[in-house]
């Protein structure tokens, strides 16, 4: 991590509200989450969410959620809404493999740590995917779509490469995907 005291862990049910003020702060209304959303996925997977808590609190959050690969591929084609996904996604009990859609990396831009929270949290990234990779997990690949500009931009900065655009909510979207190497080679640590 970049200071003391900060840490990336899987949160917990106390810390939705704040994750939720992250969420509401950065995304359009239209891809908001509410807090019952939160819940059920807590609950059908508690891994997929990861957090950086620093002294001032939840400064960060990146999501990476495994499904099958005929839904990841529906929600890159745009044929399944991110509100859908709680009904496919898989849980780390059995392992094998899965496509992981990140729904989120977010930061609290409003703070002028903003940059060094975005580093933790994207070296954190390959950390994760290395863990989920000796548990069983095979990944596949990630896939994203990009809802601001600065999530294009990141997204294109760690490994991930355009794969066309997605509508929703009556708007195009940048569609992103990458294989667990090309995270590693862009972002460092071993493949």
């Amino acid at each position: 991590m970049e200071q003391p005291g900060w840490r990336l862990r899987k949160p917990e049910a106390g810390d939705i509200d704040a994750m939720l003020e992250l969420n509401y702060a950065i995304y359009p209304e239209e891809w908001h989450v509410d807090r019952s959303y939160v819940e059920k996925v807590m609950s059908l997977n508690p891994e997929v969410y990861n957090v950086l808590e620093t002294p001032e609190g939840i400064q960060g959050i990146f999501s990476l959620f495994p499904l099958p690969q005929p839904s990841y591929e529906r929600m890159l084609q745009g044929t399944l809404e991110e509100d859908e996904l709680t009904a496919h996604l898989l849980d780390y009990r059995n392992p094998g493999p899965v496509w992981l859609y990140l729904i989120s990396l977010i930061v609290d831009i409003r703070s002028p740590q903003r940059r060094a929270y975005a580093r933790s949290l994207i070296r954190a990234i390959p950390d994760e995917l290395r863990r989920l990779g000796a548990a069983g997990i095979d990944v596949q690949e990630i896939g994203a779509i990009a809802v601001t500009g600065d999530g294009d931009r990141s997204l294109q900065r760690i490994g991930f490469a355009a794969a066309g655009t997605v509508p929703f909510y009556g708007r195009d979207y940048p569609v992103y995907r990458a294989r667990p190497e090309d995270l590693y080679r862009a972002i460092g640590g071993p493949e």
